[in-house]
């Protein structure tokens, strides 16, 4: 077999292994088999907790095995010469991707928690739409910080810097999200918990966003705290564009109703409308806004 042909049985036996790890870590917390939660009760709720879930590991997993992209040439000739190290490569990126995982688990326990004030999985076992979509954005969003500190192209640091900056990160979009939702007029814990759908769009999309640009603001080689530091605030700064996304862009403009600095009928439509369409556009924009600026080198 040829080395490249074995480097491509790695990276499935990988993914394969941590699609198992998926599996096993569903069953253990909700008690019950995917099949018979998703499928045999028919619960979309648990359907989207689920798919969140997976979207989330699998973007971590994807960002460790960038290490096998950047060594990969250094890979080919350790499996031409029958070398152990090999496995080193493959055991580092299992533990990187098992540390990660177990933390975007933890992390949307309590992420939901904290910020909602929300019990998953009895929200899920109701058929909570709203609480799905965001326990599903809360894995998104961390799973992007996640896969920033531990992406393979990462060079320079350590365990110790990639817990700083992973601590960093995530206490950073915990406390943008908080303090970001005080720009609606409308409690999100109480629309979401009611099951508004649009509330849930909009503020998962508004998580996820914060997400992307807090995971490329921790991603990158490790020069020393200061630098890394400093680097790492500038580009959190990329945050500010959200608020004048939601309140000039989407209301101001997409929905021809003018600029106000607080609440505006963009909040009347999710809050009292429920209008899914209104938290749809509002979530594309945020994400639309983040991409932007991350290209543009913030």
């Amino acid at each position: 077999m040829s080395t490249k042909l074995s480097l491509i049985f790695l990276i499935i036996g990988i993914l394969v292994f941590f699609s198992i790890i998926v599996r096993f870590i569903q069953h253990w917390q909700w008690k019950i088999s995917g099949l018979k939660r998703i499928i045999g009760t028919n619960n979309a709720a648990a359907g989207i907790e689920f798919a969140g879930f997976l979207f989330g590991v699998f973007i971590i997993i994807s960002s460790v095995l960038d290490g096998i992209s950047l060594h990969k040439n250094q890979m080919l000739n350790l499996m031409e010469n029958g070398s152990a190290s090999l496995w080193s490569f493959a055991i580092a990126i299992v533990c990187y991707g098992i540390v990660g995982v177990l933390v975007l688990l933890f992390l949307g326990q309590l992420g939901v928690h904290l910020l909602l004030h929300l019990n998953i999985k009895a929200a899920v076992r109701s058929n909570n739409i709203a609480a799905a979509v965001v326990v599903a954005s809360i894995y998104f969003s961390g799973a992007f910080v996640i896969a920033g500190v531990f992406s393979g192209e990462n060079e320079g640091g350590d365990g110790m810097v990639a817990f700083v900056f992973l601590t960093a990160g995530l206490c950073a979009l915990f406390l943008l999200t908080y303090f970001y939702r005080f720009i609606t007029s409308y409690s999100d814990e109480k629309e979401i918990k009611a099951d508004n759908v649009a509330a849930s769009l909009s503020y998962g999309g508004m998580m996820i966003a914060l997400g992307l640009i807090i995971g490329h603001a921790v991603e990158g080689n490790f020069i020393d705290y200061p630098t890394s530091g400093l680097l790492f605030g500038k580009a959190l700064l990329a945050v500010l564009i959200l608020y004048p996304v939601r309140q000039i862009l989407v209301q101001g403009i997409l929905l021809g109703e003018g600029f106000q600095f607080y609440g505006g009928h963009l909040d009347e439509e999710i809050s009292t409308a429920h209008n899914s369409g209104a938290g749809a556009v509002e979530a594309a924009t945020y994400l639309t806004a983040a991409i932007l600026a991350i290209h543009l080198g913030y």
